[in-house]
């Protein structure tokens, strides 16, 4: 087997901007990729890069050898090598569909392949409920109509105020404003009323707030027993992260904005965070995924994949979520498709499989993704072949 072609797609879908790979063999076998830069600025900046790497490294070649295929783009790419947004979400693309195509191609899940699945269904929790919320009052009450659906686990941005532009405005220059720290206790104490104890409440700080202001409001809300409290520091600054693991009963978890099994060492070093969080779309895609929950296992930690992607990356965090023992919960938006503007990506979204707060697998070969070619293809942003 041979592959022949490459389609590269620029999606708009909703409040992401998804850039989908579709790798083309001789034998009529094609991949699924996602390159995990839907937010954010770089969306563009990450297709081109999956361009180069496809001309240059993979156009050609038997797709089957796929850690040969990964290793040599990890070697020559040169800007990879330290990992980086643009480079390793290029490559986890690419990685993904030489899985889909291997899986297909044997007719088998490619969560087989990786040594599962460890269960039949997976743990999820919801995001992107909080929408048009601000006040404490609005978190509850949309908090608890999302628990009422069966969902058993809700993050928020706690800090995140209202943007027009970005949907969320994160605390600039590393502090909040006159008023907003009261705002966050009143968000998270009323959401913590409305939906019991027994509800798992993520806070995403998104890396925002310095340590003078971040460690009296980690305090403040250590009373509503929080599941984890998501890069409560810069990504850039361990050393600042393993002083607040120092200090705070509350978990900690971070890793969505980390590349490779290289990146999570040093962040599992500091010994601040009990939860991993590799995005299967950035961090270098399902086989590093399977390092890097390895590796976290060695550190005594859970993972928990960040997902924010399109319905097809869903899907591929699905994937490594089925065959990892240390496997604890995976991100999930319910209401995607109520977003402004949000166009389909799969005829299949993995998100209408769940029940009861649980996502089932499907036994479809590789991926079991099937691409919307419909939805899709107006929005070809590149297509490179032989």
């Amino acid at each position: 087997m041979k592959i022949t072609a490459a389609n590269i797609y620029v999606v708009p879908t909703g409040f992401r901007r998804a850039v989908i790979l579709e790798l083309e063999t001789d034998e009529g076998i094609t991949g699924l990729g996602e390159a995990g830069i839907a937010y954010g600025l770089g969306t563009t900046a990450a297709a081109e890069m999956l361009a180069a790497m496809l001309e240059r490294l993979v156009i050609g070649r038997d797709p089957s050898p796929v850690e040969l295929i990964w290793n040599d783009i990890y070697d020559q790419g040169f800007w990879t090598k330290g990992g980086g947004a643009i480079s390793m979400a290029g490559l986890s693309a690419i990685d993904h569909a030489l899985w889909d195509i291997k899986g297909k191609a044997l007719g088998v899940p490619v969560y087989s392949l990786l040594g599962g699945p460890i269960e039949t269904d997976l743990e999820v929790y919801a995001n992107g409920w909080w929408l048009g919320c601000n006040s404490g009052s609005e978190f509850a009450k949309a908090g608890l109509r999302t628990v009422e659906r069966g969902y058993r686990g809700l993050k928020l941005y706690p800090l995140g105020m209202a943007d027009p532009v970005t949907v969320i405005r994160h605390p600039a220059r590393r502090s909040l404003r006159e008023g907003e720290s009261a705002l966050v206790i009143e968000r998270v104490e009323k959401l913590r009323a409305a939906v019991g104890d027994d509800v798992a409440i993520m806070l995403d700080f998104g890396g925002g707030l310095s340590s003078d202001q971040l460690l009296p409001l980690l305090k403040r809300l250590e009373p509503f027993n929080l599941c984890f409290v998501e890069e409560p520091v810069d990504p850039a600054l361990p050393g600042a992260l393993a002083r607040v693991g120092r200090t705070t009963s509350v978990p900690l978890a971070a890793g969505e904005r980390v590349y490779t099994r290289f990146g999570f060492h040093s962040l599992l070093e500091t010994e601040a965070i009990s939860i991993v969080q590799p995005d299967i779309c950035n961090t270098g895609g399902l086989m590093e995924g399977k390092k890097i929950a390895a590796l976290a296992e060695i550190h005594n930690a859970r993972v928990a994949p960040h997902n924010y992607g399109s319905a097809l990356a869903t899907a591929i965090s699905a994937q490594l979520s089925a065959c990892i023992p240390n496997f604890m919960v995976l991100e999930c938006f319910p209401d995607y498709a109520k977003e402004p503007d949000y166009r389909p990506i799969l005829e299949n979204p993995w998100e209408d499989n769940v029940r009861g707060g649980r996502m089932l697998l499907n036994s479809l070969p590789g991926l079991g993704a099937v691409l919307d070619q419909a939805s899709v293809k107006n929005h070809l942003w590149r297509r490179v072949a032989l």
